[in-house]
């Protein structure tokens, strides 16, 4: 089944659904799917040190935009506080529950944000 006929039936339900309403569900989407990795983070173990390194190096994501064209893709913007620029498991992660909600959809890096004012790699 298609998107837009999922939407179709969606609309037909609960009325008019417009962009800015699913981009606002996605978002809270994403911020609950990065809390409960934080979560389950806090029982892992020293095997786990990349993973642990790459959840805290996230302050937030953010949805930048929403392209529906063949398949919807959601673009994000990565604020980090370190110098680390690979998010596979985060990202897989915000993939698997984001494809729950809109099958067939993918969520692509757009930018990562460096929040830092000080530090390795801004300057020095």
């Amino acid at each position: 089944m298609k998107l837009q006929e999922q939407i179709s039936r969606i609309q037909e339900v609960m009325g008019v659904i417009n962009e800015s309403k699913i981009v606002d569900f996605l978002q809270k989407k994403i911020n609950n799917t990065i809390e409960q990795i934080r979560e389950d983070s806090e029982d892992w173990g020293l095997g786990e040190m990349d993973g642990l390194n790459e959840i805290q190096s996230i302050e937030k994501i953010e949805i930048d935009r929403f392209v529906n064209f063949t398949r919807p893709i959601i673009y994000v913007n990565i604020f980090v506080n370190s110098q680390r620029r690979d998010f596979d498991n985060v990202m897989s992660e915000i993939n698997y529950h984001i494809q729950k909600l809109l099958p067939s959809s993918f969520v692509q890096v757009n930018e990562i944000i460096d929040t830092r004012t000080f530090g390795p790699g801004i300057d020095w």
